[in-house]
């Protein structure tokens, strides 16, 4: 018999084997081991997802905003150039009317065409007895153009309540619809002011301020709610 088959086998069991079960306490020990390594991506799995749904809420909240307001600002601004458009066309129309009657001497100056009175102090009058810490709260410059409108027009019949010589034109159409009617819903209003009124020096019946108004309305009434309005305000010298 060899040498080597007198060698005592072992059988293979749990405590020499290579395939030795591990007992309860390794267990524990390598679960704690697992749990140290694995990231808690539970929790953080679930607050990427908030944070990706607050922001998509967000920017719909954003989109719906945008698609509810954009009509409203485009048609803002729609009626806002319309309304500029007509200050300009009642500029052009009072430019040609002053200018005639300059050649016609029906106007010989401004004088008698001035815009006054209307308020407490006077609508052309920008301080209260020259004082410069009064200011005149009536003075077309501190008032909004619906203000000068209904103070021309306070019974709102479409009627001037000052003498006509002192506005050129009021609430004038100048725009024609499909029916080439006149559309009352565009007008302008013109009217001239005395620069050096309320400031103590000599007036100068050669040179002028020439108020614009233009005016867009929801229908063609003058009881109808206004839109929009454009005032322009230009210095004007009389021809020679």
């Amino acid at each position: 018999m060899r040498k080597d088959e007198n060698k005592e086998v072992r059988p293979m069991n749990k405590t020499n084997g290579l395939f030795r079960k591990p007992n309860s306490f390794e267990f524990a020990f390598l679960a704690r081991q697992t749990q140290k390594r694995r990231p808690h991506s539970n929790g953080s799995g679930l607050i990427v997802v908030i944070l990706v749904l607050a922001f998509m809420m967000t920017v719909g909240v954003a989109v719906l905003t945008i698609s509810s307001t954009g009509p409203k600002v485009s048609a803002t601004m729609r009626y806002q150039e319309e309304a500029f458009n007509a200050a300009e066309a009642g500029f052009n129309a009072a430019r040609t009317f002053i200018e005639n009657s300059f050649a016609d001497r029906t106007w010989t100056s401004f004088e008698e065409h001035y815009l006054t009175g209307l308020t407490q102090n006077g609508i052309d009058i920008p301080f209260i007895n020259n004082d410069l810490e009064k200011p005149n709260p009536g003075y077309f410059r501190r008032l909004t153009d619906e203000q000068i409108l209904k103070l021309l027009d306070p019974d709102q019949n479409g009627e001037v309540n000052v003498p006509s010589d002192q506005v050129i034109f009021f609430e004038e159409p100048f725009v024609y619809d499909q029916n080439n009617n006149l559309d009352k819903r565009y007008t302008y209003t013109v009217f001239l002011i005395n620069d050096e009124a309320g400031t103590g020096g000599a007036s100068d019946p050669k040179d002028v301020l020439m108020v614009c108004i233009g005016v867009v309305r929801s229908g063609p009434k003058v009881t109808d709610k206004i839109l929009a309005t454009c005032r322009l305000e230009i210095e004007l010298e009389a021809p020679d």
